[in-house]
């Protein structure tokens, strides 16, 4: 009788799927509803949510007016920056070794290998002048965005001429440049910014961050510097450039053997880059920094008063406004002024484009001679050969991971995950689940900063239309000040038996349901109503501006935004007017993250229906290269739960999944999907329910529409 009963819905089901699937559908035009692109809006929401923050740091600022409230507010920074990328590692041997040297009149040069971490080995040259005696200055060169790194043109004749003028010059490669390319990511952009992406994206769903390996390795090549005996370890100074202008900011603040700083075109201040529509890097930016008071940006500067300090920066800087640079140096006049020191910070800026230029290597000579001492007060560079990259080279093959027992950034990550990962207990009773759910709640208000409570969102409902068989209601949701959520309502043009809503979410917005026509003609011939929506930066509201990572920085996360916007589309949907039976969802990738999370948070939506989800947080983070980036960024998220565990607080609600992802958006074979929600499963057959889980894979396009068709009436009959 039951196999009797499904081949009767399958040939049902068929016969609604024929005759509809030559029939007339909206057009993509159709299905606009408003009346001028919102292509701006997240950008003048971010913007003016960073200002308001930004006023408030600014508040914070203005009331500091002695050394000791400046060293206080330097004490909040230096904390905060470790709140939020996870202490340092404790030291182990460095393990350093000289694989090769090259002998010039002036200076030779040391080929080095250390071991910031155990088996995490880092590339170096150290140039040694010749013709002194005694211990010298030192001057540590931290590179920014060059993939040929310590070899870089303009790297070598800085460090070169260091030496030529007295000083020790220690020049390291960053991760994923000169020797620490990693050649898995070699198709996913240019290095190093390739690794500061992947890793970045990885440690940031992991609980740690990329900014915590480069700086280590920093602080790491000072431990180096201060063991060599040519080294006077009273006198180091430090410079880079752009991202290594970042990271002489970034180390300042854990670092003081530093005497004397440099940072070459990277000081700003946040808000204007804001307002010039700039982005960043994974490793420059940390989560809710803004709501905190704080530009990280240039904050961290503060944390070097009173010792020397020289922004040197560009007036045709594409990357840092000028505007920014003279408003952080504003604030910083006032706390060396307020140490007494006054002298010992300067802003020079000179017109040139962004990058370590000759005028500007030269400012930072005179620098480094006046505050450190050398052979001679000439800052003047020279003109001298430099090396062939191959021959500045530490290692035999020119990379560091072909090293015996080396280990890579992912491996710190994945180390890093085993360790801190949270271990959630099985869930067997009414009870548990209970718990279990109130804890998941928890934790997805606090990571995606979701508030508890969700206002009624302002609505607009435009007049109804007719076309092609169908009424199309047109709606604006207005979940908060700047923001609208565009959105139709589909339903047949004859009612018929009335049955639940269905919310339709897609990463594309509500657009993509002109490829869904069949799909959607059959489930309003069934009685159902489709309400499909652009949730913020979808569809008609694009772009988001998630590659910007102001919402990160502004500890308002778009994953978060965006769940609080189904919420507010589920919080109308059950209002009198609309007149919803009930509401299942139907999503479709990231945007079925979105669904889910807030399903956990509201009890309303019955069932979900989740095609080609990402399969866990977890997948991203194990894989070697994850197709995921920003949209699916969460800090800290795997410390706290993965996806199974939102699926899991859902029981015993219907449940499908249809093709989850893997982290490289590979489809997920059978055993994996079955391994990664075992959890889920055992939850819903302990509490009796397991006919309300699905997860299935390997479903193609010919059967795709009847099974959905088919699982909604399922849904919607109770079965």
């Amino acid at each position: 009788m039951r196999l009797t009963a499904v081949l009767v819905a399958g040939l049902f089901l068929g016969a609604v799927w024929c005759t509809v699937k030559a029939e007339e559908f909206p057009s993509a035009q159709d299905l606009v509803v408003l009346e001028q692109p919102a292509n701006t809006m997240m950008k003048d929401y971010l913007t003016a949510l960073v200002d308001t923050q930004f006023a408030k740091r600014n508040e914070i600022l203005a009331k500091l007016s002695t050394a000791d409230d400046w060293e206080r507010h330097a004490e909040y920074i230096r904390k905060s920056m470790l709140d939020w990328t996870g202490p340092f590692p404790r030291r182990t041997p460095l393990r350093a070794r000289v694989t090769g040297r090259i002998e010039r009149q002036a200076y030779s040069v040391e080929k080095v290998l250390f071991e910031s971490r155990p088996d995490f080995p880092v590339s170096a040259n150290l140039y040694l002048p010749k013709s002194y005696s005694g211990p010298r200055p030192a001057i540590l060169n931290v590179i920014g965005h060059s993939s040929a790194g310590k070899a870089t043109d303009k790297v070598q004749r800085r460090s070169i001429a260091q030496a030529r003028k007295g000083f020790v010059a220690f020049t390291i490669d960053a991760i994923g440049q000169g020797e620490r390319q990693i050649r898995d990511y070699a198709r996913h952009g240019r290095p190093p910014g390739n690794a500061h992406q992947v890793i970045g994206t990885q440690a940031f769903l992991a609980g740690t961050h990329v900014f915590n390996l480069m700086v280590w390795d920093v602080i790491r090549a000072v431990d180096y510097l201060v063991s060599r005996p040519e080294v006077d370890p009273k006198r180091i100074g430090c410079t880079g450039c752009s991202g290594g202008g970042m990271m002489t900011t970034y180390v300042l603040p854990f670092e003081p053997r530093i005497t004397a700083a440099v940072p070459a075109c990277n000081p700003n201040t946040w808000s204007h880059r804001v307002h010039a529509n700039l982005a960043t890097d994974h490793e420059q930016v940390f989560f809710g920094a803004f709501a905190a008071g704080i530009d990280p940006r240039g904050d961290p500067l503060f944390c070097h008063a009173p010792r020397p300090l020289l922004i040197n920066a560009t007036a045709s800087d594409n990357l840092n406004p000028p505007a920014g640079v003279w408003e952080l140096s504003t604030w910083l006049d006032k706390t060396y002024a307020a140490h007494g020191q006054a002298q010992k910070f300067q802003t020079t800026m000179v017109e040139a484009p962004h990058g370590y230029n000759l005028e500007q290597r030269e400012i930072t000579y005179a620098w480094m001679l006046k505050w450190l001492g050398g052979a001679s007060s000439d800052a003047r560079e020279g003109d001298f050969p430099i090396e062939a990259e191959a021959d500045t080279r530490c290692t035999v093959k020119g990379n560091v991971y072909d090293e015996p027992q080396s280990r890579e950034p992912h491996d710190l990550v994945l180390e890093y995950w085993q360790e801190h990962r949270h271990a959630w207990q099985p869930v067997r009773t009414a009870q548990e689940l209970t718990r279990h759910t109130n804890r998941l709640r928890d934790a997805v208000r606090e990571i995606l900063c979701v508030p508890e409570h969700i206002p009624i969102p302002q609505v607009e409902t435009r007049a109804s239309r007719s076309t092609a068989g169908m009424k199309l209601t047109p709606f604006i949701l207005k979940p908060e000040k700047g923001i609208v959520l565009p959105g139709l309502l589909f339903e047949a043009a004859r009612r018929s038996a009335q049955r639940p809503v269905i919310l339709y979410l897609h990463d594309k917005g509500k657009g993509n349901l002109v490829a869904e026509k069949a799909v959607v003609r059959s489930l309003l011939a069934q009685g159902f109503r489709i309400c499909a929506v652009d949730l913020r930066g979808q569809g008609e509201t694009g772009p988001a501006q998630e590659g910007k990572f102001w919402d990160f920085l502004a500890g308002k996360p778009i994953f978060g935004q965006r769940v609080a916007d189904v919420l507010s589309i589920l919080r109308w949907l059950s209002q009198p007017q609309v007149r919803a039976k009930g509401v299942y969802v139907w999503a479709q990738g990231v945007s079925a993250l979105y669904a889910c999370h807030a399903a956990a948070l509201d009890q309303t939506v019955l069932g979900l229906v989740l095609e080609e989800p990402l399969l866990s947080f977890e997948s991203v983070v194990t894989v070697k290269v994850p197709a995921y980036r920003h949209e699916v960024i969460l800090p800290g998220v795997l410390e706290r739960y993965d996806l199974p565990h939102v699926c899991q607080a859902l029981c015993p609600r219907k449940i499908t999944l249809i093709n989850p992802l893997r982290g490289d958006r590979s489809p997920a074979a059978k055993d994996e999907v079955e391994r990664a929600y075992w959890s889920a499963a055992e939850t819903y057959k302990a509490l009796r329910t397991p006919a309300n889980w699905k997860a299935l894979t390997g479903i193609n396009g010919a059967e795709r529409p009847k099974l959905l068709l088919s699982d909604f009436m399922k849904l919607a009959q109770g079965e």
